[in-house]
């Protein structure tokens, strides 16, 4: 018997080592990216990327087109003089402009019309009441042409522009490198498009409201030195009066007010 346990001792401990040296033999596993199936989709190509460098330095559009299209709308410019009105702003304001909702409840309101004439007032006729919404259709079919075009041209126009405007950079970079190696003439043409770049200080207002506000909730919560007065007369009526006089105290400055009417510090 005892026989028997070593020989199944040294069985089992010969089939442990082959399986150790079968799980040492095989390669590790490592995770790799599935192939491309007929169905999924492709990587995006480099070229089919979008693009986000700056536009190049010719404009969009040739020069030959920009002319005949300027014409085109000088053309349309001198048609539409004689029929547009000179409208001031409160004209503008007195005038009905239609927006979303206006327009929903005319169109609703001519479709009644058309279906019940007997509503309509005396003034007002069923064919002129066709024509005035065949006028505004037309009308607004050639607005919308033109809100079109006026977006298109205001895209080539900001391209435009950034171009431009990047051109002078290059360029006044380029000076500016060349003013700094001394180069003669490129300190003064530094100079003189450097000052574009400066920023001006913006003037003393003085204290704004919000600032009034803090100092006076600090007067009253004792957090604060210092004199507020406010004086409001008659502020809805022409004429009056709205002062704020806030005088803080700082530093080792102390203003006090004998009965004499004396200031001494």
């Amino acid at each position: 018997m005892a026989a028997k346990k070593t020989a199944n001792k040294k069985t089992t401990k010969a089939s442990a080592k082959k399986t150790a040296a079968k799980t040492k033999a095989q390669p590790k596993k490592t995770s790799r990216t599935p192939l491309p199936t007929p169905h999924s989709p492709l990587p995006t190509p480099h070229s089919l990327l979008p693009n986000t460098k700056r536009p190049p330095n010719t404009p969009l559009i040739p020069q030959q087109i920009i002319t005949e299209v300027t014409l085109l709308l000088e053309q349309a410019k001198v048609k539409l003089e004689a029929y547009a009105a000179h409208l001031r702003a409160l004209d503008r304001k007195r005038l009905n402009n239609i927006g979303v909702k206006r327009e929903g409840f005319a169109q609703r309101a001519y479709r009644l019309a058309m279906d019940n004439p007997e509503f309509l007032p005396n003034y007002l006729e069923r064919g002129r009441y066709t024509d005035d919404y065949d006028y505004y259709i037309i009308l607004q079919s050639a607005v919308d042409a033109d809100n079109q075009v006026r977006e298109m041209l205001h895209n080539i126009d900001t391209e435009c522009h950034d171009v431009f405007y990047t051109d002078g950079l290059d360029f006044y970079a380029s000076v500016r490198e060349a003013a700094k190696r001394r180069v003669d003439a490129a300190e003064s043409v530094y100079e003189d498009l450097y000052t574009f770049f400066k920023h001006k200080k913006s003037p003393d207002v003085g204290e704004t409201k919000k600032q009034q506000m803090r100092d006076i909730k600090g007067y009253i919560n004792g957090k604060k030195e210092g004199i507020a007065v406010v004086e409001n007369i008659k502020p809805k009526m022409t004429g009056g009066v709205h002062k704020v006089i806030d005088e803080q105290f700082k530093d080792t400055e102390r203003f006090k007010e004998t009965e004499q009417g004396e200031i001494d510090k």
